[in-house]
């Protein structure tokens, strides 16, 4: 070789190792974060599992949980039997609560069936038999093809486009806000959340005597409302009221509080006082809280996610520290009071004469009376009982148990913040991201409260802190355009 291509080949050499060497070792790969979640519930638990596998074995995941693993997710013994308190039925298409159910190792509980009747406060409107095709004739006879009508309109106009959000987020994408997150499903379910569900189904060609009796029914035994709630909340309640619907044999609560050992999460016991927003320092957050010794304790993290309700009555963390307040959001909660009666159900009160007649779910159409609805119960194993779940807006009184009710053995009764107070104007929703790296899951609530609801919101801010995280701007608020195939649904 001679000296002047000597002279390149070392020159060349020098500049590669000059300026390319440089950046080569300078690419920085990101340490897997320490996340701390606050609330034990559905939406904290399923959030935590799917850090799990977005993040791998090395993030530090830490759930705080002031009472119990399950959140609102409960239930109530009588004697030698448990019942479902709150969060009792799950669609046979909520994806995630049949994975869930599937990968834990635990078993699906057919529930409902049976005979139903819609009350009025005086009479019964409607009553089923036992044989469906005479069902299927009172019921045509009194509401036409409404009563046809409604399984395609609930299939075609909110499964079929609900459930595109398992393809979405199976594909990584996540949005900053509810209506972003609802609208990628399909945008008309944002407008659904401005209209009422009587205008939504009357706009629909439903008529005023279904709407008034069995969508009234329906959202009175889910929610302890009206007709006047967002058209959206109201179309995933009846959703709720169709065939197939099931719970989790041994108690719904059992997802959650296996989640925990799927994610390899630490549950801290104690409650949140605070969350401090830390300036130049190695973490991001400091999460103070009094443990289950009453001792005042804190934990610092990189990220932050607030699963449990940020609203009056029903939180008391502070925000410190950050540029702008953060603070409990305006709308309300809605209380709702389950009794469960072990006895015998006083035909009369229903305006029934022979007490063999009296349905096994009794629903109401009247909003001016004290009962939502009344059910016999079989516990979470599926066995048997007498025992009926009286649900109702306010604590039933002693009269009103004995007007209801001919004998009984036993009563217990379970009251809670359960449901927001829905409504089409008024505040908008809350965010997800309250402030970089802190994560707020509850606003989805404000949109539908179910079980399957949290655990898409608990996916959503997963993918949001990982995209976050790793600097997938490109996965955040970007439209979704190709689909999968229907057998990837099934895969968490």
């Amino acid at each position: 070789m001679s000296a002047s291509g000597t002279k390149m080949w070392t020159f060349t050499l020098a500049f590669i190792l000059t300026f390319s060497l440089p950046f080569t070792l300078s690419i920085e790969v990101k340490e897997p974060p320490t996340i701390g979640i606050v609330g034990g519930g559905i939406g904290g638990t399923s959030t935590a599992y799917f850090l799990r596998q977005l993040f791998g074995n090395d993030a530090k995941i830490d759930i705080f949980e002031k009472r119990h693993i399950g959140g609102r997710l409960a239930t109530l013994t009588m004697g030698d039997h448990q019942f479902e308190a709150r969060g009792t039925l799950i669609h046979p298409k909520n994806m995630y609560m049949v994975n869930f159910t599937r990968l834990l190792g635990l078993e699906q509980l057919q529930v409902g069936g049976g005979t139903f009747g819609i009350f009025d406060g005086s009479s019964m409107r409607v009553t089923s038999s036992k044989y469906s095709l005479v069902t299927m004739a009172k019921l045509f006879w009194r509401y036409g093809m409404d009563i046809y009508n409604i399984d395609s309109w609930i299939n075609e106009k909110l499964l079929s486009k609900f459930m595109r959000i398992y393809d979405i987020q199976r594909a990584g994408h996540a949005y900053t806000t509810v209506p972003d997150l609802i609208g990628a499903m399909d945008p008309a379910f944002v407008s659904y959340m401005k209209k009422s569900i009587k205008f939504v189904m009357k706009t629909a060609g439903f008529g005023d005597k279904f709407i008034d009796e069995m969508v009234m029914a329906a959202l009175r035994t889910n929610y302890g409302q009206n007709t006047e709630v967002p058209g959206f909340v109201g179309a995933v309640c009846l959703a709720g009221v169709q065939p197939g619907l099931w719970a989790v044999k041994g108690g719904n609560k059992q997802v959650p509080q296996k989640l925990v050992a799927e994610a390899k999460a630490q549950v801290l016991q104690g409650t949140v006082m605070s969350v401090q927003l830390l300036q130049y320092q190695d973490k991001t957050y400091r999460v103070e809280y009094v443990d289950a010794e009453k001792k005042e304790r804190h934990k610092d993290y990189d990220i932050v996610i607030i699963a449990t309700p940020l609203h009056d009555e029903m939180s008391e963390i502070d925000f410190e520290d950050f540029p702008s307040p953060i603070e409990n959001f305006p709308q309300k909660f809605h209380k709702l009071t389950a009794t469960f009666v072990e006895g015998t159900p006083n035909s009369n009160y229903y305006g029934i004469d022979n007490a063999e007649e009296v349905p096994i779910e009794i629903l109401t159409c009247n909003d001016t009376i004290l009962l939502n609805s009344q059910g016999k119960k079989e516990d979470v194993l599926g066995n048997p009982a007498n025992v009926y779940k009286v649900f109702s807006n306010i604590p039933p009184s002693e009269e009103n148990i004995k007007q209801m009710f001919t004998s009984k053995k036993d009563i217990r009764m379970f009251s809670m913040m359960a449901y927001p107070e829905y409504s089409t104007v008024g505040e908008e929703l809350p965010p997800f991201v309250l402030h970089d790296s802190l994560y707020y899951l509850n606003g989805i609530e404000l949109a539908a409260s179910a079980m399957e609801m949290s655990s898409i919101a608990g996916k959503n801010v997963a993918l949001l802190a990982y995209n976050h995280w790793h600097g997938n701007l490109d996965k955040i608020d970007e439209p979704y355009l190709d689909p999968v195939s229907e057998k990837d649904k099934t895969e968490l």
